[in-house]
């Protein structure tokens, strides 16, 4: 026989039962933030940028330079061939006046910091603890905070616009290279990746592999914290 206890207990066992399933039971989908809602077809394209692709490469780069003006920023460049990888990592602060540079190539085992201020340029080489010093030394802020070889690996590519996505809480597209458009132009038989391009023009990011005859480069850019960078002094900066 089931006492009024037992009973009062299965009460409360089947609640608590039913509270966890409604709770394991929540769209996963509440907790996530949603995509963008344009599609590649709605999307506004900046200037030497289409649902086909690129349609100018001058103009892109025009785009992409205007909208990061005078803007902090920290971008990145690996250039990672079948023997080495170089990466260049340049972080530029305009509210406090400071950059930062950091240049790595695993063939020759460089590893240079260059700290840029309103009190000179400083060169740290960080395997062999060397410092130079360069006070009052002028120094152009995009020219440092530019890579100049960003053109290069989008020369005659051919991509089409394959989704919309967020970078940089804004809304971007994001294209599929699937070779390229002129390939006796190009010391390369193939081409893959993606590129990614904000609304505003700017270049948020690209993957690309370049191949032929078996070897193959691959060139990858990224650009983040547009806006919000920061630079702050080296803890390898001696004590002022």
């Amino acid at each position: 026989m089931v006492t009024r206890m037992q009973a009062a207990r299965s009460v409360t066992l089947l609640a608590v039962v039913l509270m966890l399933a409604g709770c394991a039971g929540s769209p996963l989908t509440d907790q996530q933030s949603p995509g963008p809602e344009t599609t590649v077809e709605e999307f506004s394209y900046p200037s030497g940028w289409s649902q086909e692709g690129m349609t100018d490469l001058g103009s892109a780069i025009r785009t992409h330079r205007t909208a990061v003006e005078n803007t902090s920023r920290r971008s990145r460049f690996t250039t990672a061939d079948d023997d080495s990888n170089r990466t260049i990592v340049r972080t530029l602060d305009t509210d406090a006046g400071t950059a930062l540079v950091r240049f790595s190539d695993t063939l020759f085992g460089a590893d240079e910091h260059y700290y840029y201020s309103s009190a000179g340029v400083f060169e740290y080489d960080r395997t062999t603890g060397e410092l130079s010093r360069n006070p009052g030394e002028n120094w152009n802020p995009e020219r440092i905070a530019s890579h100049e070889q960003l053109r290069r690996p989008l020369v005659y590519l051919e991509m089409n616009a394959t989704k919309t996505v967020t970078v940089e809480e804004t809304t971007a597209v994001r294209y599929t290279v699937t070779g390229f458009r002129d390939p006796d132009s190009i010391p390369f038989d193939t081409a893959t990746g993606q590129i990614t391009v904000a609304e505003e023009g700017f270049i948020a990011e690209y993957n690309i592999t370049r191949a032929s005859d078996g070897n193959s480069r691959q060139e990858r850019y990224d650009l983040s914290e547009v806006g919000t960078a920061t630079v702050s002094r080296p803890a390898w900066m001696p004590d002022e």
